[in-house]
């Protein structure tokens, strides 16, 4: 199963972009964009300053839990 990616500047940057995802807005440095997707979406990005990509889609890893610290038990007066 694949998602699409939406894509587009950060505002007042030159290399943060702003990608969003059913799961929420990631932002990402232009240079690992390009590293991930290739040279032709960050083309169509600096052209039109937004973007869509696919990518395969992964289930939410669950929270691991927090192990609980030991509470001190009080002393007796």
């Amino acid at each position: 199963m694949t998602e699409t990616l939406h894509v587009r500047w950060k505002p007042g940057t030159l290399d943060l972009l702003l990608v969003t995802s059913p799961s929420g807005t990631l932002e990402w440095h232009a240079l690992l964009f390009e590293r991930t997707y290739g040279r032709s979406p960050l083309a169509e990005l600096y052209l039109t300053g937004r973007t869509t990509v696919q990518r395969e889609a992964h289930p939410a890893a669950a929270p691991r839990p927090r192990p609980m610290k030991p509470r001190p038990t009080p002393r007796a007066a």
